[in-house]
């Protein structure tokens, strides 16, 4: 990684979040000469980690390319462990300025200028900010009873941990399904 900017600095962007849309934004700031800087409160490409371990993407390879980088991926479709090496590389071949385990706590508007804040106890300066959060680090709450107990998960990394298990899979979509149909394969009720 390149040696991220002072906080006196002014940078012409600031991005907030290091996953695949914030490093994609990071890209467009070295094509068009715009100093910018990273922020990403986890490790790089923070969402993607905390994905279940065995998961494989819906999109093939080639959709989640990024900055000119190819995606190689030994199946039609790639794995975590596939995209985690890949944006990897993409961080390294950009020399992407990056600061890891960083989040913001606050923005401030002063004049033209924002203020960010982090839990480092930095504040950096830009002229822009491009919030690129996502959307997984934050569980979709149903407000219910119950909801906040210790044996209630909001995300799923494997199924040992429910092996023998009565559990209630939460969701329609495709994750959903593919949860319900790996622990029920490993021995959950």
């Amino acid at each position: 990684m390149m040696q991220t900017p002072a906080s006196t600095d002014i940078l012409d962007v600031l991005i907030i979040g290091g996953g695949p849309i914030g490093m994609a934004c990071g890209i467009e700031c070295v094509k068009n000469d715009l100093s910018y800087l990273i922020v990403e409160k986890g490790c790089l490409v923070n969402s993607l980690y905390n994905y279940p371990l065995n998961m494989t993407f819906f999109s093939t390879s080639d959709r989640l390319e990024i900055g000119g980088v190819p995606f190689i991926s030994h199946n039609y479709k790639p794995t975590r462990a596939e995209a985690l090496e890949y944006y990897r590389r993409v961080a390294l071949s950009w020399k992407l300025r990056i600061r890891l385990y960083e989040a913001v706590t606050h923005v401030d508007k002063e004049g033209e200028l924002f203020v960010v804040h982090t839990s480092r106890k930095n504040s950096f300066l830009a002229r822009a900010i491009i919030v690129a959060t996502g959307f997984y680090d934050i569980p979709n709450k149903l407000n219910v009873p119950g909801e906040d107990l210790p044996k209630v998960h909001h995300y799923y990394r494997e199924a040992h941990p429910y092996f023998g298990q009565r559990i209630a899979v939460v969701g329609a979509a495709n994750s959903a399904v593919d949860v319900a149909l790996e622990t029920y394969r490993k021995g959950s009720r």
